[in-house]
């Protein structure tokens, strides 16, 4: 990287190198090490002398400046200096494949800086993203046979991002009263949708699962349906609770994309969600609760959890101190490590909830409603990555 033109900046090669050492741990996705996608994004940003590359490395450079230090003015001039790179190279004719890719990988550090410490200032992350899905879709990436690993890679982890900005969206629903924000541009456009084989990744095979979930929920029939329709719907819930239920997960002996207790855990969560979300009793209540009974068993061996969704939805079904302060500590380990990005919204939004769940005295809580109520306070959409 030392020989590389685009790098002669001392401090840039510092930044770079945190970047690749450490910063890059902190990227979320599934499917693929983040080192390894890390690696890539080096890679696609050494790739040329082209103005989209120039914007990649600056993001790169900004959000391994903000891993390492919080914000600071070095981290906020290396975004600014991203966002006209990337502004300069939008405005070329022509974009190449290889501008096409540079171009989304930049749009995703950018995301990711904004989502990196989940202030509550700042909804940019969302507008990222859906230049991000607006750009592979206008210069037709996910078209492409052959991909390559780096495409192949940056994909999976647009897919990842996307999915869980779906399941926020779904809750996220300000007042009428309160200032709308704009609507960021491609908000409807779905993220390509990684190819499953036998032999996918567990990780993306469980974001996919997700993600069919999350678009299965809200087609549930009225209580006015007819009852085959109702069967319907719940028959394929049931399938797609035991497609849940047959991921293989690795038992951590060699490589794997993420700690195996972590990936039982996001397994674990998109269960008791698909269960409590649907409300269609897809198991009797005690089977329900020994699942959740082994989730809080999990979180005590789970060292650190740098993926949010599961640490929310679990944390939801807290009922007692105990389990509680199982969740807030679990999180507490997670955000001294530098592979995490800080949990600002999870542990409110969770007290929230628990807050309703103690004046509900036991009483059956509307699932959905209670998330939404909690969720839509917030005056940016969360992000649970």
């Amino acid at each position: 990287m030392s020989w590389s033109p685009a790098v002669q900046d001392t401090g840039d090669q510092e930044l770079l190198q945190h970047f690749q050492v450490s910063a890059s741990k902190a990227l979320a996705i599934m499917g693929h090490t983040p080192s390894e996608l890390g690696d890539s994004l080096i890679r696609i940003a050494l790739a040329g002398n082209t103005a989209s590359a120039g914007a990649l490395l600056k993001s790169l450079l900004a959000f391994s400046s903000i891993h390492r230090h919080d914000i600071h003015s070095q981290a906020v001039e290396l975004k600014m200096a991203a966002i006209k790179a990337l502004g300069a190279a939008s405005g070329s004719s022509t974009i190449g494949k290889r501008e096409a890719i540079q171009h989304v990988a930049a749009g995703m550090l950018l995301c990711c800086f904004e989502t990196h410490l989940s202030t509550c200032t700042s909804g940019d992350w969302r507008w990222y993203l859906g230049s991000v899905k607006q750009m592979i879709e206008v210069t037709g990436l996910d078209k492409i046979q052959n991909r390559g690993e780096d495409l192949t890679i940056l994909l999976d982890w647009v897919y990842y991002n996307d999915v869980h900005d779906r399941f926020c969206k779904q809750y996220w629903h300000r007042k009428s009263t309160q200032k709308q924000p704009p609507t960021p541009p491609a908000s409807n456009v779905r993220a390509p949708t990684p190819i499953i084989t036998e032999n996918s990744s567990p990780g993306i095979v469980l974001t996919h699962l997700l993600s069919e979930a999350i678009e299965a929920l809200p087609a549930a029939p009225p209580p006015t349906a007819p009852a085959s329709d109702v069967r319907k719907y719940n028959e394929f819930m049931k399938i797609l609770d035991w497609r849940i239920r047959s991921v293989v997960i690795p038992d951590g002996n060699g490589k794997s994309e993420c700690d195996p207790l972590v990936l039982e855990l996001y397994r674990i969560a998109i269960l008791i969600y698909l269960d409590r979300a649907s409300e269609t009793q897809l198991h009797p209540k005690s089977k329900s609760q020994k699942q959740i009974q082994g989730a809080f068993e999990l979180i005590s061996q789970v060292k650190t959890c740098d993926r949010q969704f599961p640490v929310f939805v679990i944390g939801c079904e807290a009922r007692n101190d105990e389990q509680r302060a199982a969740i807030l500590d679990l999180i507490a380990r997670t955000e001294k490590g530098g592979s995490s990005r800080v949990f600002n919204h999870t542990p409110l939004l969770l007290q929230a909830i628990w807050a309703q769940e103690d004046l509900a005295m036991g009483e059956k809580m509307d699932y959905s409603g209670a998330l939404t109520s909690c969720i839509s306070v917030c005056s940016i959409m969360p992000t649970f990555i």
